[in-house]
């Protein structure tokens, strides 16, 4: 997707929709590290304390995702309902949004189902 100027409505949200994009590998990231400290911790108060720890890096990580992802929809449906918007940008960059939040809820969900709180 090539990058919009900053200057437009649609530019200044493309780190938005950068950071939802990016937001599964953080999330893979962070399990894979989790898998590999308790593959050396037999403790279970730590091993507590580290799956604590991961959860908490994986929530953060989701709930800015969840707001870059409601700011750049509010640009692109600003965009779109303007008579003059960018109509062309504005759809691909719904497409693209609508895409990455997907990939988001299927890290959370591969995650959720890995690590039960049950």
């Amino acid at each position: 997707m090539p990058i919009r100027p900053p200057n437009t409505r649609l530019g200044r949200r493309e780190p938005d929709l950068l950071l939802l994009q990016q937001a599964p590998a953080t999330i893979a990231d962070f399990t894979r590290t989790l898998d590999q400290r308790l593959a050396n911790e037999e403790r279970p108060a730590e091993r507590m304390r580290m799956l604590r720890e991961a959860t908490n890096q994986i929530t953060r990580t989701a709930n800015d995702a969840i707001q870059a992802y409601h700011r750049a929809r509010a640009s692109v449906n600003a965009e779109l309902a303007m008579e003059e918007g960018d109509r062309v940008h504005a759809e691909r960059m719904g497409v693209q949004l609508e895409l990455a939040r997907k990939d988001v809820l299927a890290a959370l969900e591969t995650t959720r189902h890995r690590y039960p709180s049950e």
